[in-house]
């Protein structure tokens, strides 16, 4: 299998309110754009962000590595961002250890035949 064609599914295992707060950054990042005074300003957010708040709406939590990485990096800039809500950190925090542990995991292991 060549590394072009190997696009493994990666599960999280997520609590409800784990869930609710990745949907809810997730969404927020996807209307940061939309909402803009000059959208042309603002840079959108990548393809897999849109994907993965598809498959989070639709109660699934598969994702590619991309989509993890993708969510990763948003979560580390709400997780830094001084305009978040205190009361999420905890919550984004854990968000972003268990995807970035996930990625870890993935990057570590070697690729199934």
């Amino acid at each position: 299998m060549s590394d072009k064609s190997y696009n493994p599914q990666i599960t999280l295992s997520l609590s409800r309110e784990q869930h609710w707060t990745l949907h809810h950054v997730l969404l927020d990042q996807i209307e940061h754009e939309s909402m803009a005074e000059e959208p042309t300003r603002v840079d959108p957010p990548p393809i897999e962000v849109y994907q993965s708040f598809e498959t989070l709406d639709t109660g699934k939590t598969v994702f590619t590595i991309a989509q993890l990485k993708a969510m990763q990096t948003i979560l580390a800039e709400y997780h830094h961002s001084t305009m978040w809500w205190e009361i999420e950190r905890s919550q984004l925090e854990e968000l972003l250890y268990c995807i970035s542990d996930r990625i870890e995991q993935h990057q570590t292991a070697p690729p199934a035949d």
